[in-house]
């Protein structure tokens, strides 16, 4: 896997064990670049993980949460609710674009304050947000 971008290039290669609590646990994101299909309404895509086992996500329209497990470098998404606010222009299909994301299990790999998320046919880089 590679994603080059501005911060450089990172790979994670067959044998990288993932640690066992993962580095992005109580922490937030802002994606920087997505390749693949582009969020709707141009993003970004906000992830926050505030516990172990919980995500909640945001690109533009509603914000979704629900449960999450991670297996190595494999994240699997229980079934996401959402807030259910109608959004007009381009942002309407921001949540299509979420739940087609995240619909099969992601991989994702870190570096530095960098996460990348990855599907098929998309990939995410974020950048750690703080207050």
């Amino acid at each position: 896997m590679l994603f080059v971008s501005g911060i450089g290039a990172f790979s994670a290669g067959p044998g990288v064990a993932a640690p066992a609590t993962p580095p992005f646990v109580g922490k937030s994101y802002s994606s920087t670049a997505v390749t693949g299909p582009q969020i709707p309404g141009g993003g970004p895509l906000q992830v926050t993980f505030p516990a172990a086992n919980r995500i909640s996500l945001f690109a533009g329209c509603n914000r979704h949460v629900g449960e999450m497990t991670v297996d190595g470098s494999v994240l699997r998404l229980a079934s996401l609710a959402s807030t259910m606010m109608a959004c007009p222009g381009p942002r309407s299909g921001a949540d299509d674009w979420i739940n087609t994301f995240t619909k099969e299990p992601l991989t994702w790999y870190s570096v530095g304050h960098a996460l990348v998320l990855t599907a098929e046919g998309t990939q995410v880089l974020l950048m750690e947000k703080y207050s």
